[in-house]
């Protein structure tokens, strides 16, 4: 339902859309002042739901309260203000608050953390000498905890004092001080751009080689290892930078990089050999280049020692170009020249694709059955017979698509080509109208997939058997199809059709809160038996090993201190290092959430579940619900009550798109909890009223919600209340769900296979997968 709405500032705005009672103003009649432990409660589910303003005056109402409020309360208060300040860029008001907090209360265990929340602050501010005293007390009050973050920034301080030389050895010591990988190597970037630009190249150097070392990523190492190539020339040793640049081109020839070092060689007349030039070029998508490097190394050798590779490369390039016939023959040259080399059979399925993309559909089809026939002892054969049944199923040709799918599935059986012809074979016969031609390939699919495959084809056959009336096995191909792969789009379908479901049903009622000590009772119990867990006692702390772990320590201190990206790479690294531990994974789960590390705790939680090889809802629910957990629960219970939007579809959604991660963004600029795009934020603000808006406020949790359920509650509305066509909406535009939805009307399933973009189609799967589990989760 739409609600109008008169233009709101965005501070009324906030007000209107607390997620819970608003502290009630008191002095005006005869309320009771709210407690201190209410109000310090209150600001931190201000805080945690992104009003941050609204969290800072709650603050201050317990500061302003003076000597009438407990020491230990007061200090809580002028603590959370300071970081909550810090957080929305009140920097001197963050200063202020720990300040007052710092003079009053300097025995505090949080007087460390403060000194480093207020050197942030003094950041923010550019007060970098007050900045850089106060990550030194830090580290002085809390050795060893954070040292390599505290130092990075005094080095950062100090660039922007141009005190170079001071920095340079502060970025040195940060990086020689314990952080996990990821933000280690990130941070010797850093210091080495610094030792470049001060022209200390040999420190650049050993930088990079320091993270060479431990780099396995080999997109990031070409780019390290390039980088360092341009430092050394930067140096002027040339013999060691063009030997570098020689090292990267036949190291990692499918890289831009490579290409680029092979540019900086030839312009420095430095020579490479033409068939490396050759892979590198047709790589990067310089054809011509490819085409004059190939044909000058076929050129320069003779004939019998020019590999089969060279003409493969060629046929591709000239084809990139345009030149079928030239293309044509380079392929024919491998089938006639080299008849037992390996690739023989590409080079046959090259000739065929080269057919095809020159829009000579008959004739690739005609060479892929003759090569399906003249050489069926290759493995590319497979690949043929499917490509030709694939081009006469696109062309309007079904019965002889249905005949090459069926010949490869009884000569090929055991190969991925024949699944796949399979499942082409029955959508054909379904678009046909033979539906018993169809539930014969979904029934041998059933047989021959295992996991979502198998599901999909199992879903298909009962959905099919329903269909002309027999119920028995419709059952039983709908049962199987639910345990093949639980957690599967598939499986949930199938699930919804055998309960007469219909897509997207919402419950009679929602449940939220249950009796978590018999429940995590139960949990554990599972843990034990399931996993051979011989622990006596509670399983879900922290044991000694994961709670004195430098990752978590240092994780925490960072959450405590308001760094969360940086503490999230922490627990990023930690909870790899735990994957397969199943009790490990439960004491992080929990742990993680306990302090509002939600991304995190939810990959935890899926980590026990996958160990345990069982589907989510067949899990203890006090585990799946830490997979499938509902978050910020006043705001999105508060907003979509307002808007009569169900609760546990944008759970769904939220859960999709961000695994509340209120600080995720994307490509397009997609930001916040519901990641909505900038365009389509700047039509929300419009139509909220809400003036000035920026995009980076959706990284407010009430904010995104706001505007995501607005949006969806919208496509609703303009859909009918469709579920499938109003998130197709959201993901691929209201223009495109129009048209499907012309096509397939209401029909859920036909919808589907409407949709033309695979991304979108798989993003309804995937909710309504979610919808089902958080149902079964939370629905009465």
């Amino acid at each position: 339902m739409r609600l109008i709405y008169r233009p709101l500032s965005l501070a009324v705005f906030a007000l209107v859309l607390l997620a819970f009672p608003i502290i009630p103003a008191y002095g005006q009649d005869d309320s009771t002042p709210p407690s201190p432990e209410m109000l310090l409660l209150s600001a931190e589910r201000y805080l945690l739901n992104g009003f941050y303003e609204s969290a800072v005056q709650t603050f201050r109402m317990v500061v302003d309260a003076g000597d009438s409020v407990p020491a230990e309360q007061r200090a809580a208060a002028l603590f959370g203000l300071g970081q909550a300040a810090l957080r929305e860029g009140f920097f001197a008001d963050s200063v202020n608050a720990l300040t007052i907090f710092l003079d009053q209360y300097p025995n505090d265990a949080r007087a460390g953390q403060a000194r480093f929340l207020r050197g942030d602050a003094y950041m923010g501010m550019s007060m970098w000498e007050q900045a850089i005293a106060d990550f030194r007390g830090y580290m002085d009050v809390r050795p060893g905890m954070l040292d390599s973050y505290a130092l990075e920034r005094i080095a950062d301080a100090l660039i922007a004092l141009n005190r170079q030389d001071e920095a340079m050895t502060m970025y040195q010591r940060a990086a020689d001080t314990g952080r996990s990988n990821v933000p280690l190597l990130a941070l010797r970037e850093r210091v080495a751009q610094v030792y470049i630009a001060n022209q200390r190249y040999d420190d650049a150097l050993s930088q990079y080689e320091a993270i060479l070392s431990v780099a396995q990523n080999a997109p990031y190492r070409a780019y390290i290892d390039f980088t360092a190539a341009q430092t050394l020339l930067m140096a002027e040793d040339y013999e060691k930078g063009y030997a570098r640049l020689t090292q990267i081109a036949g190291t990692y020839p499918d890289r831009p990089e490579a290409y680029q070092a092979m540019q900086i060689l030839d312009a420095n007349n430095v020579p490479l050999d033409n068939l490396l030039r050759g892979r590198i070029a047709f790589n990067y998508g310089d054809f011509e280049l490819a085409l004059e490097a190939l044909n000058a190394y076929s050129t320069e050798r003779p004939v019998t020692s020019v590999p089969a590779e060279v003409h493969l490369l060629m046929g591709q390039a000239y084809r990139e170009i345009g030149n079928t016939a030239a293309a044509l023959t380079a392929f024919q040259t491998i089938i006639d020249q080299y008849p037992t080399d390996s690739l023989f059979g590409q080079a046959l399925l090259e000739q065929g694709r080269t057919r095809f993309i020159a829009n000579d559909i008959s004739g690739a089809i005609e060479h892929y059955l003759a090569m399906a026939t003249n050489f069926d002892y290759l493995g590319e054969a497979p690949e043929a017979l499917w490509r030709a049944g694939y081009l006469y199923a696109t062309n309007g040709q079904s019965a002889e698509a249905r005949a090459i799918f069926e010949r490869l599935a009884d000569t090929y059986p055991d190969s991925t080509q024949a699944i796949d012809g399979l499942f082409l074979a029955a959508t054909e016969a379904v678009n046909n109208g033979d539906t018993a031609a169809a539930e014969r390939y979904y029934a041998e699919l059933g047989v021959k997939t295992t996991g979502e495959q198998q599901a999909q084809a199992l879903l298909q056959l009962g959905r099919l058997a329903q269909a002309r009336g027999d119920g028995q096995m419709a059952a039983t191909a709908l049962q199987q199809a639910t345990s093949a792969a639980p957690d599967s789009y598939f499986a949930a379908r199938a699930r919804d059709i055998m309960e007469g479901t219909a897509p997207f049903a919402r419950p009679s009622n929602v449940q939220f809160f249950f009796d978590d000590a018999a429940l995590i009772a139960d949990a554990e119990n599972w843990l034990r038996t399931t996993f051979n867990i011989t622990q006596e006692g509670a399983l879900w702390p922290l044991s000694p090993t994961i709670e004195q772990d430098p990752r978590l320590v240092r994780g925490r201190e960072l959450w405590m201190v308001a760094a969360y990206d940086e503490a999230r790479a922490e627990f990023d690294d930690l909870l790899t290092q735990f994957q397969n531990d199943p009790l490990a994974s439960f004491q992080l789960a929990i742990y993680l959430r306990g302090i509002a590390a939600y991304q995190d705790s939810i990959v935890a939680a899926a980590n026990v579940i996958n160990a345990s090889g069982v589907g989510t809802v067949n899990a203890p629910p006090y585990i799946a619900r830490m997979r499938y957990p509902v978050y910020y629960l006043d705001v999105v219970q508060d907003i979509t009550t307002r808007y009569g939007v169900d609760p546990l579809l944008m759970y769904s959604l939220i859960r999709h798109e961000s695994l509340f991660d209120a600080y995720a963004t994307a490509a397009a600029g997609e930001r916040g909890l519901t990641q909505v795009i900038p365009s389509t934020a700047e039509y929300i603000a419009s139509e909220l009223g809400i003036p000035n808006f920026q995009h980076s406020s959706l990284s407010r949790p009430y904010m995104s919600v706001e505007f995501g359920t607005f949006y969806l509650d919208e496509q609703l509305d303009l859909f009918g209340g469709n579920v499938t066509a109003a998130l197709a909406a959201y993901n691929a535009g209201p223009g495109r769900a129009l048209q499907w939805q012309s096509i397939a009307g209401d029909d859920h399933d036909l919808f589907l296979t409407t949709i033309s973009i695979n991304s979108t189609r798989l993003y309804v799967q995937r909710i309504y997968t979610f919808y089902n589990i958080y149902r079964t989760l939370y629905g009465v």
